[in-house]
């Protein structure tokens, strides 16, 4: 026991004179700082585009690993006119990566839809107007699921059957089939 004492005593005497450094100890109520890493910007490019009539539609976002439908990937439509004039459509609400679609244009290539919010409505533009339509945001048709009870109801699959007759989906918890005709 006399050992462990003597022993002890000279570790810690030896300690006191800077013979013996002991390691440091980060205080754990200073938080320590992660490294600078630089922020990686996702390249934001043209994935996909769709001719119309005298426009081109550009879904503009980031490349998708193989397998995965390159829609997810969109975070943005813009609108090249023969003029080579781009007008990025801005949405009236938010449109999440799985509500875009590539199939906007009607058959005949004379409209286009063009999903305004995860919550509807849905706009359907004349190909012909669409310059002054992104200026003033007026379409040439709007609908889109009105719930009576006054909830949201999400709106998804919009697509076009005919020339003049767009199907698509709404709901809460499931979704029921809407048709609308162009007047």
């Amino acid at each position: 026991m006399q050992f462990r004492f003597f022993f002890c005593l000279s570790v810690l005497a030896a300690c006191s004179a800077g013979q013996i450094r002991l390691p440091d100890v980060p205080d754990p109520a200073v938080q320590s700082r992660p490294a600078h890493r630089p922020t990686v910007r996702p390249r934001v490019e043209v994935i996909h585009s769709v001719q119309l009539n005298g426009v081109v539609a550009e879904f503009m976002g980031e490349r998708v690993p193989a397998g995965i439908s390159e829609r997810y990937g969109v975070v943005g439509l813009r609108f090249v006119f023969e003029d080579g004039r781009k007008v990025s459509f801005k949405p009236s609400g938010t449109l999440y990566f799985s509500d875009w679609r590539f199939d906007i244009a009607s058959p005949d290539s004379r409209h286009i839809l063009l999903l305004q919010d995860r919550y509807g409505p849905y706009h359907v533009v004349r190909v012909d107007r669409l310059s002054a339509y992104l200026a003033d945001g007026k379409p040439d048709a709007e609908f889109g699921y009105a719930n009576p009870e006054g909830s949201a109801w999400v709106h998804q699959s919009g697509r076009w059957t005919a020339a003049d007759r767009v199907v698509y989906r709404a709901g809460l918890t499931s979704l029921a089939d809407f048709e609308f005709v162009l007047p």
